[in-house]
């Protein structure tokens, strides 16, 4: 199961960025946002990400000896998209965009038992497949490919990251089960999950907070778990944390503001330092080497 940020959590809780500290809750995000602007000026992109908008692209990802997914299941994962959107927009008064028509179907290369033995779950496959197809690479991809492999059962039940790794940086992949829009009732709050490691975030554990009992929807506590498309009485919300690293996300989320003093309580710890995931290696791709090269050296 590709759960980078989980598989990561160790190294990147003794490594995180140091470079954007926001020592209190009272501090903006204004503050964080310029630390990330100097940053960038601090030390070119090599090359720089070329652009500057990056919806979500829904991707039926078809193994080569599996049929195309039903209508019923392009409908579901539609509905399923339309709520996501709704939920982000409830928790953060922006959402993201989405590519607009149908999702793409795209017929791999390679066969069910090789995606569902695939190293990350498949996910370095299908990213390049779907650069090859888009006619992209790592630097120049502006989406963050939403991929629902078919043929392969409840295989794989999520994982998500951006691209590049660190937030702003371009593209994202998340990678779910076809299948798992029927099999799965809590469908609806794993892709808000999943969704969140493409846009950067986190999971909590990475801030010393419980991976079962914490209100994020970067946690995996079961009170946020809906049921088909029945919500839970207690969704996943935003903690501070996550705000603060998706306001830096303005690829994303480019009309996004959040004073940090308003979505913060009183008395809150924030954890010191931003988390962030590093890049992912891809063969055949030159590894990214932006600002934060080398922070996970």
């Amino acid at each position: 199961m590709w759960r980078p940020s989980r598989e990561v959590k160790d190294q990147v809780a003794k490594k995180a960025v140091t470079g954007m500290v926001v020592p209190r809750a009272t501090i903006g995000v204004a503050v964080a946002v310029v630390a990330f602007a100097s940053a960038l000026a601090a030390e070119e992109l090599q090359p720089r990400i070329a652009v500057d908008h990056v919806p979500v692209k829904p991707v039926f990802y078809v193994a080569s000896d599996a049929a195309p997914p039903s209508p019923s299941y392009t409908d579901l994962l539609s509905k399923h998209l339309k709520w996501c959107q709704e939920r982000y927009k409830e928790l953060l008064g922006v959402t993201f965009d989405l590519v607009p028509g149908p999702a793409l179907v795209l017929q791999s290369k390679h066969n069910v038992a090789y995606l569902k033995k695939a190293p990350e779950g498949g996910a370095p496959d299908a990213v390049l497949e779907l650069f090859e197809h888009d006619k992209v690479n790592r630097f120049t991809c502006p989406f963050v490919y939403l991929v629902l492999f078919v043929g392969t059962g409840t295989t794989p039940a999520g994982g998500g990251r951006a691209i590049n790794g660190y937030v702003n940086t371009g593209g994202g992949i998340v990678i779910l089960a076809a299948d798992n829009l029927v099999k799965s009732p809590n469908f609806q709050s794993t892709l808000q999950h999943e969704l969140g490691h493409g846009f950067g975030l986190v999971h909590v554990d990475s801030y010393k907070y419980p991976m079962e009992t914490n209100d994020s929807i970067m946690s995996y506590n079961p009170a946020h778990h809906t049921k088909g498309l029945t919500p839970s009485k207690t969704p996943g919300q935003l903690i501070p944390e996550d705000f603060r690293l998706l306001a830096l996300n303005k690829r994303v989320f480019p009309g996004l503001q959040i004073d940090l003093k308003e979505v913060t309580p009183a008395n809150y710890a924030m954890f010191p330092t931003i988390v962030m995931i590093p890049p992912m290696k891809l063969p055949g791709q030159a590894d990214y080497t932006g600002p934060w090269n080398g922070i996970y050296k």
